[in-house]
């Protein structure tokens, strides 16, 4: 008869609106679910991505961490100015109730800007002997230059695909003039980690 009364007593919170806070109070803490693992990871995908493009970002190391919109920013940055302006990048992304950021704040070389890029996952890398995007493959590659089209002012809005392979980075799809080609394959050659351009199929039409 207990269980049948808790299970009752739920039923009926839930239809006044608030199961929710008897759910917690009894299981301790929200459970995490494959929607909310779905929606953390599209969300630290977003502004990873968002950081990759922002030019007062790119640089510095930050890693972002997001449990059930919680969003955790670490690593080290030049300035306040700079630190705000990660943490407003975050904030702009939907899905984000909440941001912690712990990013420092330390001159590059200093003794606490190097603790604070360390802790983060290129720190690591590099600590190891290792070429980030060596390490990190393909697919960052990929990543970092499709951000860096669709965030430059005469490309964005065309329809260029980026494939990597073997740090070779293969550019296809249609552009409106000779320029733009010709724009999009420097912001992949600049791209750090990228060996070489394969532009043939990307066509002036």
């Amino acid at each position: 008869m207990k269980t049948i009364y808790r299970v009752t007593a739920l039923s009926i919170a839930i239809a006044l609106g608030t199961g929710a806070g008897m759910a917690a109070a009894h299981n301790g803490a929200e459970k995490p679910t494959v929607a909310n693992s779905i929606d953390d990871a599209a969300t630290t995908a977003t502004i990873k991505s968002r950081l990759i493009a922002d030019e007062r970002a790119e640089g510095f190391d930050i890693n972002v961490d997001t449990d059930n919109g919680h969003v955790t920013l670490r690593g080290g940055a030049d300035s306040y100015a700079d630190r705000w302006a990660a943490e407003r990048i975050a904030w702009e992304v939907n899905g984000v109730v909440a941001v912690d950021n712990q990013i420092i704040v330390a001159d590059d070389g200093s003794e606490a800007r190097m603790e604070a890029n360390e802790a983060t996952v290129s720190g690591e890398l590099r600590e190891g002997g290792k070429n980030v995007a060596d390490a990190v493959g393909d697919g960052w590659i990929t990543t970092k230059v499709k951000t860096q089209l669709l965030a430059d002012d005469d490309i964005k809005g065309l329809k260029i695909d980026v494939d990597t392979k073997d740090t070779v980075v293969f550019l296809t799809g249609t552009v409106e003039s000779r320029m733009q080609r010709a724009q999009a394959i420097t912001i992949a050659n600049n791209t750090r980690g990228v060996t070489s351009v394969r532009a043939d199929q990307l066509i002036v039409r």
